[in-house]
């Protein structure tokens, strides 16, 4: 296997991982939900796939020893179930995964762990917490949708979270072939009645066939693949830098922390 990618778990061998076993390994998890009348299912899928891939060579070129895992495709999707093939997994069926696959990993010795979130809905950080001190791999979310927040801001149409100017540039750089510009449109929300859910600091899921009228949310029509370019390139370089240095940390009494502060 010598076109084998060295970063993509998938495509190497049990000689290939037991002579450059990880320090780090990417869990992507996704979902597969509608996203507006111009985008796929597979959105989420793709972009989080598509930027752990290309997050883990760069993190390879510069030393790291990282591994992406292949992508779960499926997510929380309890707010959408009145659009067709929402694909639901519960909080708890996907926290259920969650500790299954790291008892592999640690059963594999592996140090660290990432699990790289592309979808909205999914939320891990309480889940990590329970398993804290349970395993030995360190665990840490990374949600790539926050990543490099002021270029977002330069790039994209402001508000909108879902099937928005970002991801439609995105997947017009990673997918050209699955978008129909002609069938985006405004994609207009409807507002909060209670001044604390407008300003958000009360929260209670979203029913979506409440929310929007074609499942996205957010103004995509000035989408573009170079402005999608542009963003991959930052994330997944940002992403590799994490990668790099997680992979370099050594795990002593002080980590996560610097130290020196007692």
């Amino acid at each position: 296997m010598t076109n084998s990618k060295r970063y993509d778990l998938a495509e190497l061998s049990l000689p290939q991982v037991q002579e450059n076993r990880p320090r780090v390994v990417v869990l992507p998890f996704g979902a597969t939900e509608p996203h507006g009348h111009h985008l796929p299912y597979g959105t989420d899928v793709f972009e989080t796939a598509a930027i752990a891939d290309r997050a883990c060579e760069l993190a390879r070129e510069q030393g790291a020893q990282v591994v992406a895992l292949p992508t779960i495709p499926f997510g929380v999707q309890t707010s959408q179930q009145t659009y067709p093939l929402a694909m639901n997994l519960y909080p708890s069926t996907l926290n259920q995964i969650v500790s299954d696959l790291t008892e592999s990993l640690d059963n594999s010795g592996v140090e660290k762990a990432v699990i790289l979130n592309g979808h909205g809905g999914n939320d891990f950080y309480m889940h990590l917490k329970e398993l804290y001190g349970k395993r030995k791999v360190f665990l840490v979310q990374v949600n790539w949708y926050v990543l490099c927040r002021e270029l977002q801001n330069k790039l994209f149409a402001p508000r909108g979270d879902h099937a928005n100017d970002m991801e439609t540039s995105l997947v017009l750089h990673l997918r050209p072939e699955l978008v129909d510009m002609s069938q985006a449109g405004p994609q207009a929300t409807a507002k909060f009645r209670l001044a604390g859910m407008r300003a958000g600091w009360a929260r209670a899921p979203r029913p979506w066939e409440k929310y929007t009228a074609d499942s996205g949310a957010g103004d995509p029509r000035g989408a573009t693949a170079e402005k999608g370019k542009q963003f991959f390139e930052a994330v997944t370089c940002e992403l590799a830098g994490f990668l790099v240095e997680l992979a370099n940390a050594e795990l002593d009494e002080e980590f996560p922390f610097q130290g020196g502060t007692r």
